[in-house]
């Protein structure tokens, strides 16, 4: 039996700017003898360097130096709180690597790990090429700035101020006791930190930035995937928020790395937090029991083989493993996206009542002919309401139903449905919605999501997309609509990979709001966040000879 594993607390380190970051360090029981190689993780939440234990003290017995340190202005760390994305990470945690590297207990190989907000953090330190730096593990990470958060493809995103008030001091901050409906129905939104009753300089900065300019693109990693020259595990879940960011990094580090044949994802039906903790069940959805992965143990072999050189038989492994639903199988593939498969369109149909799932919108391979459009009316003061737990943060066990129905009742929602398969047909990669719409008003929203039809009529959502109209042509400048003309918007929905089964349908869905995840789009045309007015907007999606809506599937 081990001696216990050994402590340093709230130790310093110094950053070049002469702020002290606070340190918590779990060194291997004396009798496995030093020095060791390092694994960092570095966070926001003053509640998570504890947290970390059962993981730290794991990692501390397998003969690693573990540290867990509260970024700056958090927790037992000094300097000013800069939330993501910020610009002091990069350097804090550059500096945190090396000064790892240089203690007495170091050999100077060092690994970093840690989701969402700590995944997204070892991008920007490595971005500076820390020379100790060998390895990382980056899970469900953020980055994918204007296209994933804090705007999505040009629609806020509400969640982030739920976000930064959990955050909004040097300790978590009680989101419980706040009447998130009554704030997310604020206007304007650039002051809906008054109606939180907290004011928040930087959730009123992203106003000044809706579009996606050098503010934004200076804290994007698009130019810097050839500089890194990493391994890096990258893990993210069909479902999970951060899956965009996530892919963009793999994707990014794949197509420029000089690393690139050292790329490995892991994707899994899980979201944002079964990432780290997968479970069996999903919003009502059960999986098998293989889709309980140990990631201790993941990270483990990940470690041994960079920090170690243990030969653990990990370079044979081949680069992307993936779930597969609906086969509720685990693959191992040469590469993601896969190569194999072929772009499918699949038209829409209707004979102009679309709207609900009962009414007569259709999804088939035929292209449309001399069809009539759909029409639905998107009112602002009665959105699309996509979720029952307004309370992200402050209840977080509440879990959002996989199953859809409760949205595509609405008569503001427009339902394509195939016939069932007659044989089973396999999706795999990132779905894209090509629309041919029009509206009564300058700006407004799409929302699309692709679900799978069970024979019980459930209707499983597999990801959704989303596009404000005045970003179709680019995120980098706005061009407003002109009323009744048709246009051609073209989004991406959230990877996926899905067998569709025998007797299952294939369903899209189609509206302008998803409300609160998303802000509503008040239909003005006034710049983002300024608008306490709200206009009801009168939406037409063609689909005929000239103008094919269709969504396009990557069919394996």
């Amino acid at each position: 039996m081990f001696d216990s594993i050994r402590h340093l607390w709230d130790v310093g380190v110094l950053t070049r700017d002469s702020v002290r970051l606070s340190v918590d360090i779990y060194l291997p029981p004396a009798e496995i003898k030093g020095p060791y190689p390092g694994i960092l993780i570095r966070t926001p939440y003053d509640n998570s360097k504890e947290s970390f234990v059962n993981f730290a003290e794991f990692f501390a017995r397998h003969g690693y130096a573990f540290v867990a340190q509260d970024v700056r202005g958090r927790g037992d760390s000094d300097g000013d709180w800069r939330p993501y994305p910020s610009l002091d990470d990069g350097p804090d945690g550059y500096d945190t690597i090396e000064w790892i590297a240089g203690q007495p207990w170091s050999n100077g190989k060092i690994g970093t790990m840690g989701g969402s907000y700590s995944g997204e953090v070892q991008w920007v330190a490595a971005r500076g090429q820390p020379p100790h730096l060998v390895t990382m593990v980056s899970t469900a990470a953020s980055g994918r700035w204007m296209q994933e958060t804090p705007f999505v493809n040009g629609i806020p995103n509400l969640w982030g101020l739920a976000w930064l008030n959990l955050t909004g001091g040097r300790t978590l901050q009680n989101n419980a006791a706040t009447n998130w409906k009554d704030v997310f129905y604020h206007l304007p939104l650039k002051t809906m930190d008054e109606a939180l009753g907290r004011t928040n300089t930087v959730w009123r900065e992203r106003f000044l930035h809706p579009d996606l300019d050098d503010f934004w693109k200076c804290r994007r990693l698009d130019n810097d995937f050839k500089n890194i020259d990493l391994p890096v595990l990258h893990i993210t879940g069909w479902f999970d928020g951060d899956q965009p960011g996530a892919l963009y990094y793999y994707e990014g580090m794949v197509n420029h790395s000089p690393a690139a044949d050292r790329q490995f994802i892991l994707i899994g039906p899980w979201d944002h937090a079964g990432t780290r903790l997968p479970k069996q069940e999903l919003g009502g959805v059960k999986f098998p029991p293989e889709v309980v992965v140990d990631m201790n143990e993941v990270h483990l072999r990940w470690f041994d083989y960079w920090l170690k050189g243990i030969d653990n038989g990990l370079l044979n492994d081949k680069r992307a493993r993936i779930f597969t639903m609906g086969e509720n199988k685990w693959h191992d593939e040469d590469s993601w996206p896969l190569k194999r498969t072929v772009a499918t369109k699949f038209y829409l149909h209707s004979a102009e009542r679309a709207n609900t799932l009962g009414g007569d919108g259709r999804l088939s391979a035929k292209v449309p002919t001399n069809e009539p459009p759909d029409r639905y009316t998107y009112n602002p003061e009665n959105p699309v309401i996509t979720l029952m737990n307004w309370n992200k943060y402050g209840n977080r066990d509440a879990e959002e139903p996989l199953d859809k129905r409760f949205i595509e009742r609405r008569d503001d929602v427009l339902v394509y449905t195939s016939e069932p398969l007659q044989a089973e047909l396999g999706v795999c990669g990132r779905p894209f919605v090509r629309l041919y719409a029009s509206s009564d008003c300058l700006d407004t929203d799409w929302i699309a999501m692709l679900s799978d039809v069970y024979p019980d009529d459930r209707s499983i959502s597999l990801g959704e997309g989303v596009l404000r109209a005045r970003y179709r042509n680019s995120l980098e400048k706005a061009e407003l609509m002109i009323p009744g003309k048709v246009y051609e918007f073209t989004f991406e929905l959230m990877s996926t990979c899905n067998v569709f089964h025998s007797g299952h349908r294939i369903r899209l869905t189609l509206t302008s709001s998803g409300f609160p995840i998303h802000a509503r789009n008040p239909n003005t045309g006034h710049p983002i966040g300024e608008d306490a007015e709200l206009r009801v907007a009168h939406q037409t999606i063609y689909h005929c000879d000239e103008y094919p809506s269709h969504l396009l599937l990557p069919v394996v």
